[in-house]
Order: structure tokens, then sequence, then C-alpha cells
């Protein structure tokens, strides 16, 4: 017995189900059918979003009332950057908002999130096989695609699909199936994290009693922003999640950075903290949830190819580039609605073979765009506060002009893109790439001079002016570009430190560890 589907989607998490439930939505008589090999949602490596993220989930998914009621709302991105030496966590430089930020963004349990899209999917309509899995996947083309589904306590079902959507992660089914999946090997990152309680609270009044200055130069709530501890070469996340507890990890640079190598993941996570007097601070009574530990070899990758006849990849499935401005629901939204929006054409009996030519050169083109205008180098410069100030100013301020303020603008055309494509969006990510290369290069300059890191403390950047999505955003872009002149200069003329190399030594392993 056969079963036939205009849409199977494989996997039922955040790209997954937010794809079927679309597609009900708009084409109620579509048979979609997603499967999905968890009986459960793991934890996922990104849980933060940003703003074009969280405008999907709330403006085109339509969960804003759920997002404020189960999720935290997210405080916007906070840095702290450290020297050699300093155990005083108000002496470390700080970057961040003074007040809380003006669009919505959540610090996101995605099990929980993932749980209840799917859930929305299937009260929409969409059948939904869980656990299950595709033992077998014949892409035969428009119409003739062939899976064989595996349930639990069920005999294998095949099934005939008009379309396939590979949602499915970085399992990566039709990449790996092709033979399309290539890792990124200029962008060599690696990450392991972990869930904690009794991860210390920066709103608690420890820290403010100790230091007027910490107390004063912020009016909004450190704790709930996505706060990052940076070093050279590689950077940690503190995330809070509804119900007290607190997503860790680190990220780094394999060819700057090595972490401690003996221990758990979460000894390993705390050890790599310690030469940081924020990190340690805010771990010294932490404990690690067992359950909840991963590890990430290589980060960055993508598909050669993210549509074909019949088949298409969304999401993680398509590629993966870095966590640092929490982008990964970024890229779900805008392959989800795109993709959606080419689906909905063929299910009308239209023929979309150009469209989805296009779209997989666009995408290829946006993800290595995005990747030279953020990534490319940048851990190379990530600790060292003058540079990450002149470049975070660009970065976000370039992200609001563009990405964001459009998406506020016109949702639907503009979640139909990819960013940074077209004639303005290349001009803008040429921009972004030279002023990133400038960083990184400047950044090794500082480093044969021993001056990298002459700032990291006492050197604090509390911004009263929230990054907004207008033309109001220049003034930013214009801050950061004079700060990265200023670096320039400062940088050649400077004269040699005494140290020779100011970059933060490398963490200590655990005394004893297993």
């Amino acid at each position: 017995m056969e079963s036939h589907y205009d849409v199977v989607i494989i996997g039922g998490a955040l790209a997954g189900a937010s794809m079927g439930l679309l597609l009900k939505r708009e084409r109620s008589a579509a048979k979609v059918l997603i499967v999905e090999r968890s009986t459960e949602f793991d934890f996922k490596v990104g849980e933060s979003t940003s703003e074009v993220g969280a405008a999907f989930l709330t403006r085109v998914l339509g969960l804003g009332s759920w997002l404020a009621r189960e999720q935290i709302a997210k405080n916007g991105l906070r840095f702290w950057f450290q020297s050699p030496g300093n155990t005083d966590p108000t002496a470390c430089s700080e970057f961040g908002p003074r007040m809380q930020v003006r669009l919505p963004a959540f610090q996101l349990d995605r099990s929980k999130l993932d749980t209840h899209v799917l859930e929305l999917a299937r009260q929409a309509g969409c059948e939904v096989r869980r656990p299950a899995t595709v033992r077998e996947l014949e892409l035969g083309g428009v119409g003739k695609n062939r899976l064989t589904i595996s349930s639990a306590g069920a005999d294998a079902e095949l099934v005939t699909a008009g379309w396939v959507i590979d949602a499915s992660g970085k399992a990566a089914v039709i990449a790996r199936k092709r033979g399309t999946l290539e890792m990124l090997a200029d962008h060599p990152t690696c990450s392991m994290w972990s869930r904690f309680r009794g991860v210390r609270d920066l709103d608690d009044g420890s820290l403010s009693a100790k230091s007027a200055c910490f107390r004063d130069r912020n009016w909004g709530a450190r704790a709930t922003g996505t706060n990052h501890i940076t070093g050279y070469g590689w950077w940690a996340w503190i995330i809070p999640l509804q119900g007290g507890e607190t997503s860790v990890g680190i990220t780094w640079d394999r060819r700057l950075y090595e972490p401690p190598k003996l221990g758990t993941i979460p000894e390993r996570i705390i050890a790599a903290l310690r030469d940081h007097a924020v990190g340690a601070w805010l771990m010294e009574n932490a404990s690690a949830l067992p359950e909840d530990s991963h590890y990430y070899n290589q980060l960055a990758y993508r598909s050669m190819e993210v549509m074909g006849d019949g088949w298409a990849a969304v999401g993680d499935a398509a590629g993966f580039m870095d966590p640092l401005y929490s982008h990964g629901i970024d890229f779900i939204g805008n392959t989800v609605f795109a993709v959606k929006t080419i689906l909905l054409d063929a299910l009308k009996g239209e023929c979309v073979k150009q469209l989805g030519t296009e779209y997989s050169r666009e995408y290829q083109a946006s993800y290595m765009r995005w990747f030279d205008a953020l990534y490319r180098d940048k851990y190379r410069y990530l600790g060292d506060e003058e540079l990450m100030r002149a470049g975070i100013f660009m970065d976000i301020g370039c992200y609001f002009l563009g990405p964001v303020r459009l998406i506020y603008s016109d949702m639907e055309t503009e979640f139909a893109k990819l960013p940074y494509n077209g004639p303005i969006g290349g001009a803008v990510g040429r921009f972004m790439r030279f002023y990133n290369r400038r960083l990184a290069a400047l950044a090794e300059l500082r480093r044969s001079k021993g001056i990298w890191g002459r700032r990291n403390l006492g050197n604090h950047c509390v911004f009263a002016s929230s990054f907004v999505p207008s033309f109001a955003v220049r003034s930013l872009i214009l801050k950061g570009i004079w700060l990265w002149l200023k670096c320039e200069i400062s940088s050649r003329f400077a004269a040699r430190g005494e140290t020779g190399m100011v970059p933060l030594p490398a963490p200590k392993e655990v005394p004893g560890a297993a």
C-alpha cells in the first residue's frame, strides 16, 4: 500500500514544523506529512533570537503572545572584555545597551518552542509521524519522490510525494545523500555547551554594591541579555532560560585557541571561563545538568544545492554559519518563507524550475556574502575591546539598516528574499567584508606589537541610543567607521608593548579531572 502526499517534510523541529504550518494555513487542502525521528526534542546550540528571527516567530508564525508567556524577553547583546591577571568583574570593559531594547527578541528554550510549533502544525492539519525515520529516499522529481518510513510499533510505510522538504537540521539528509555537503574550511570553529543551575545574576546587586560605576552605567537588565564573554580566538554565551536554568557554551576558532582538554564538557566550560573575571564570577557556584551537554567539532557548513526537481532544503539542513550574532533563526525564517512561496506556486500546477534555480543561486551568494561580511577571521579581533566596539557598531548598524528595516517595512516581500542580495545588498556586503578584514589585520598587528586588548579594562561603552530599523541608525554606523579609522591610526603608530603578546592565556586544565 502506498500513500501519496503533496509535501513530505523530513524533520519536525522549528524549520520543518513552521514549513508545514505555513503551507496548511495558505493551502488547507494540501496533504502534508511531517516525519520526526525523536520522541522528544533535545536542546539546540543557539537559544537566542535576533530581531529578524523574532519577526519570523511573531509576525509570520503569530507566536508573540505565547513567547511572552513561555519564554524570556531578550535585552540585546552585551560583551565583556578582559586583561590577563584581572580578577575584578566590574573592571572588565563592557559593551551593551543602557536601557531595554525596542524590538522584540527572546531567549528560547528551543525544545519547548519546537514542540509547540509542531503541535500547531498538527492542529492545522499536517500528519505527523513520530518517532519515525526515513529509511530510504528516492528523489525522482516532482510527483515521483518515494520514501520508506519506519515508525515505532508499525510496519515500514512506503509513501510518494510531490515534494520532499529537508528540514533535518545538521543531519542534512538530502545534502549527504547527494554528496553536496561542504564544511567551511575557512571558518574552523567548534562549540561545546551545557545547561547549568546556580549561575550568578548580574542584576542581583552584588556587583552594584561593589562598584557605583557598575550600577550607574546601566539602567536595564543585564542578566536577560545575551552576555558574551570574549577572548582571543573564542567567546562564550550566557543565556538565561525560563525556570532558572542557564545555557552556557563556548565557541572557538581552533586555529587560534584550544580550550581545556580534560574533564567533562561542563568542567571544560567552567575551566575556560576561570581566566575571565566576569565568567569566573558568574560560574562560581554553577552546577551542570548532566543530560544536556553537547559538542560540535565543525560548526560552519553548507549544501552546495538547496533546491532541485521536487525537493528543497531549509534551515540548518541547508547550512549553518556561526552563533555569535544569533542568526540561526534568521536563516530558518528566510529559507522556510522563500521555499514556501515557491511551493505554493508549484501546488497550483505552475512550473517553478526557474524559481528554484534562482533561489538556489541566491542562497549560495547570500551565504558567502554574509560569511565574508561578518565572520571571516573575526575571531582574531573578537576579544579586543577597541576593535570589537568599532566592528559591532558597524555590524549591527548595517543589519538594522538592511535586513531588519526591510523585514519590518515589507514582511511578505523581504522574507521571501535572502539577505545581502541585489545591487544594494551586494554593495553593503562588500563594505562589511572590507572593514571586517581590516579589523582582523589590525588585530594581528596589535598582537605583534604587544598591544592587543590594551583597552580591555575600564573602557566601557554602554549606549543610550538603541539600534532601530530606520535610517536613524546611520549615526551608529558612522560612529563605528570613526572608531575603525582611529584604530587604524593608533595601531600603526603605537609603541611596542612590554609583553610582546597580549592575548588572554589559554585556560588551565581541570585538576584531577578524569
